[in-house]
């Protein structure tokens, strides 16, 4: 592993035993896959299934980068263009695979839904062959200046980036800007925990997490401007917090345990972790099908669709969730109108005009008179009752 470079995120080692099950990158090539049974449950959640079935024709056209470890080609992933920056042609880690198979996987044969936008194409970006060889930052960065190249070629509508260094790379951050210039959403990964404080990375992160935690600035590209950080969430009060860290660069949350995928081997295959390339991977997918529902935004008002109707606390951004769990629906449905920079208007009070108040009572000018009348009233009416008292006194005396 290079110095201040860090595995892919949620990457494990190829499992030995000759059938394996979940993840998707403990598959090998060559061995055989348990077969998958069930939803993919991230996708119910969010429900995939149902706004794929109402607009079938989502995704079409608007095709997702995937810069990672390179993609099985196959009948189960439409791959329109590969390029690599490594010195291998055979395809040794599942990790990207993974990653396009939860963005643009084609369904089961049952008809079970596997990819976000199964009517996306794949750009096969490979700048890794295995996570044991680490990762280059020049090739990372090549390889996002080749998709700034080729974007409008391949409509290329977002860049999936499922990996992360924790120092600065500056060649990383211009092609970035490369990226977003070009009308390109950059999604990436804003960081998964360490399980041991021996590991490589960043110990001071290593569960359990610490109190006031703030990952802010440590995971690039997500750290870095116009990306999307994308952090894991869980089942409805689950606790995440042992598998990924608070991080105030976080933009959305995204569920990812149970999620289907594809194995090196063409498989269909469970991921069963609550980790960071995964929620990136759903957030691609999801960008993929905005930008074919809404052709004429730019990437700042698709990222803007996406944060305005995440289902946070409005106003409030945390340091796990960003503005939210993303909600696919509500993103493509609501009706918002942002501007071309992604900003959206809202109607504000007049800070300058006065709290509303009960008016002041008139001034009375025969409250004094109305007053006296009053007194002289019941003076009256008093002397008025003894007089009927005392009359059948005075008439007997009488």
């Amino acid at each position: 592993m290079l110095a201040g470079a860090l595995l892919p995120l949620a990457l494990v080692s190829p499992a030995s035993a000759e059938t394996t099950g979940s993840p998707c990158t403990g598959v090998s090539p060559g061995q055989t896959v348990v077969p998958v049974d069930g939803p993919s449950e991230p996708l119910v959640t969010l429900g995939i299934a149902d706004l794929q079935d109402r607009v079938p024709a989502l995704g079409a056209g608007r095709n997702v980068a995937v810069v990672d470890s390179g993609v099985y080609d196959g009948a189960r992933l439409d791959v329109l263009a590969s390029e690599s920056f490594t010195g291998s042609r055979e395809l040794l880690d599942g990790h990207g695979t993974a990653v396009a198979g939860v963005i643009a996987g084609q369904p089961r044969e049952e008809g079970q839904a596997v990819g976000i936008a199964p009517r996306a194409r794949i750009i096969d970006v490979r700048v890794y062959d295995e996570a044991g060889d680490g990762l280059d930052p020049d090739r990372v960065a090549a390889g996002l200046n080749w998709v700034a190249d080729n974007a409008k070629r391949y409509d290329i509508a977002v860049a999936n980036v499922s990996l992360a260094f924790d120092r600065d790379v500056p060649a990383i951050e211009r092609a970035v800007r490369r990226l977003w210039n070009r009308d390109v959403v950059v999604v990436a990964s804003s960081g998964n925990r360490p399980t041991e404080e021996g590991e490589p990375g960043l110990p001071e992160l290593a569960a359990p997490m610490k109190p006031g935690e703030d990952a802010e600035g440590l995971f690039r590209p997500a750290a870095y401007p116009h990306v999307l950080a994308v952090n894991a969430s869980g089942r409805p009060g689950e606790d995440v917090t042992q598998f990924v860290v608070q991080n105030s660069d976080t933009d959305l949350a995204a569920p990812t345990f149970g999620l289907v995928s594809l194995a090196v081997t063409g498989d269909y295959c469970v991921i069963d972790e609550i980790a960071t390339s995964w929620s990136a991977a759903v957030v691609s997918g999801v960008v993929s099908l905005l930008r074919s529902a809404y052709p004429k935004d730019t990437a700042a008002q698709t990222v803007a669709r996406l944060l305005e109707t995440a289902n946070g606390t409005a106003g409030t951004r945390t340091r796990l969730t960003g503005h939210g769990v993303i909600q696919p629906l509500e993103a493509l449905t609501r009706p918002l109108a942002p501007a071309s920079d992604g900003t959206l208007a809202y109607a504000a009070a007049d800070t300058d005009q006065p709290r509303a108040t009960a008016p002041e009572p008139a001034d009375d000018l025969l409250a004094s008179t109305r007053d006296d009348a009053v007194w002289w009233g019941l003076i009256g009416g008093g002397v008025l009752v003894v007089a009927l008292l005392l009359r059948p006194v005075l008439s007997r005396r009488r």
